[in-house]
């Protein structure tokens, strides 16, 4: 009987766990995708920062007009230039093939560290083939419209 009831509940760990992860391709995307948001930050690229953020986000900035939609994607000027590195994996949620990520990231200028806590999110509406990416700021904004929730 105990043994029974440790092969049922190792295989409902097993299933509970496999429904929270990705699959190769779909890990081997967000990595790509990442990796080059990171460095488009670290590198001031802002075009391509802008084109790896959330299009609902982009959106948003730029129904705002042009000096706060590159305000809000650029540099924080209090610190010259800002870095991004050591993502860690915080957690994942996905409703169909609505996927969610949330890491955080030491933020960090030349001479001082900003927040080792720093919080994005990897967003995939098509089940991992494409990622956006969005500041915890940006996620928490109920006022940017047009991508689901997942994370309270």
């Amino acid at each position: 009987m105990l043994i029974r009831f440790l092969f049922l509940f190792s295989g409902l760990f097993f299933i509970l766990v496999q429904s929270c992860t990705l699959s190769a391709r779909q890990e081997e995307h967000l990595n790509e995708h990442l990796i080059k948001y990171i460095s488009a930050h670290n590198d001031g690229r802002l075009l391509e920062v802008i084109g790896l953020t959330h299009p609902a986000v982009v959106k948003y900035y730029r129904a705002q007009g042009d000096t706060l939609f590159i305000e809000h994607f650029k540099d924080d000027s209090t610190y010259n230039k800002t870095y991004l590195g050591n993502p860690t994996y915080r957690g994942m949620k996905e409703k169909g093939k609505l996927l969610q990520r949330k890491y955080t990231v030491e933020y960090y200028s030349e001479s001082i560290e900003i927040n080792h806590d720093y919080v994005i999110f990897a967003l995939s509406d098509d089940g991992g083939d494409n990622w956006f990416f969005l500041r915890d700021e940006d996620y928490r904004d109920r006022n940017i419209k047009g991508f689901k929730r997942l994370f309270d």
